[in-house]
């Protein structure tokens, strides 16, 4: 499982080792050693993530299992101390239901974490998945998210949502799409024709657009593109990878900010068909 399960049996290790020695020490009963040991392990693990922060998922799993492993030791000790005071079995059947409960759900959770982080082995996707019909290299990581997360912000979206209205009333015409089959790593012009509502061109506008690698902000591109008189706009473009891209596009003519969201395929191999994007 990688560094998440160094760290996640390293921890156990540290916790049993300081479990086993506070109770000797203080002389503390099994659950009065289990409550002073969920306090440390809060204390410290919380601070040491904010400052060296992975990921919600990543500290989810990791304050559970520590917090789990506590709660095994506080019943196992608990349950010593009732059978050497003659009042109580050494263990229960309840108590090791839960404890093989949590341990799957933290196996299944660190499965999810790590093909997350670092995907599927090229070993184990051969004998999983079936054969590709062509040689592109399928990544099964997720490496980041999306950006444009203005739907996080409500002050934000409402601006969209008014936005988008506005645009709708607009009633520009917009024609988009490559003028020849794109193709990755060849250079292939990307053209855009606006007319509005009356169907007269608009022009003199700035346009910047990004096309954007779903999963991977790294890989985006961005573009302005260059007028060409009658409402066209075209820029010379070499998309880097094959697949699915999104593209967003914002044309601003004076006080007028008229996004576009749409989706296109790029191609390993030149191929006939329709060229043009696909609207959102």
């Amino acid at each position: 499982m990688g560094e998440i399960l160094y760290s996640l049996l390293g921890g156990i290790v540290f916790i049993s080792l300081c479990f086993v020695l506070i109770r000797k020490t203080s002389g503390l009963s099994g659950k009065s050693t289990a409550i002073v040991m969920a306090l440390i392990v809060t204390g410290l693990y919380v601070p040491y993530s904010i400052l060296f922060w992975k990921g919600g998922d990543v500290f989810a799993i990791h304050i559970a299992v520590y917090l789990v492993t506590v709660y095994v030791l506080g019943i196992i000790f608990s349950a010593r101390d009732a059978s050497k005071a003659g009042g109580g079995k050494a263990f229960h059947w309840g108590p090791a239901i839960i404890i093989l409960f949590f341990a799957i759900v933290i196996g299944v959770d660190s499965v999810f974490i790590t093909l997350a982080q670092k995907g599927v082995s090229p070993e184990l996707a051969n004998w999983l998945l079936p054969k590709a019909e062509t040689s592109e290299k399928v990544s099964s990581y997720f490496q980041g998210t999306v950006k444009h997360d203005y739907y996080q912000k409500e002050g934000e979206y409402n601006a969209y949502v008014a936005r988008m209205e506005e645009q709708k009333k607009r009633g520009w015409i917009i024609k988009k799409g490559w003028i020849n089959d794109p193709v990755v790593n060849q250079k292939t012009v990307f053209k855009l024709s606006i007319h509005d509502k009356n169907n007269k061109p608009v022009e003199q506008a700035r346009i910047e657009g990004v096309f954007m690698r779903p999963g991977n902000v790294q890989r985006d591109i961005s573009f302005i593109m260059t007028e060409f008189g009658n409402g066209n706009y075209q820029v010379p473009l070499v998309m880097t990878e094959p697949g699915q891209w999104q593209l967003v596009i914002n044309i601003v003519k004076g006080d007028i900010i008229h996004e576009l969201r749409a989706k296109t395929r790029i191609n390993t191999v030149k191929q006939s068909g329709n060229i043009n994007t696909q609207q959102n």
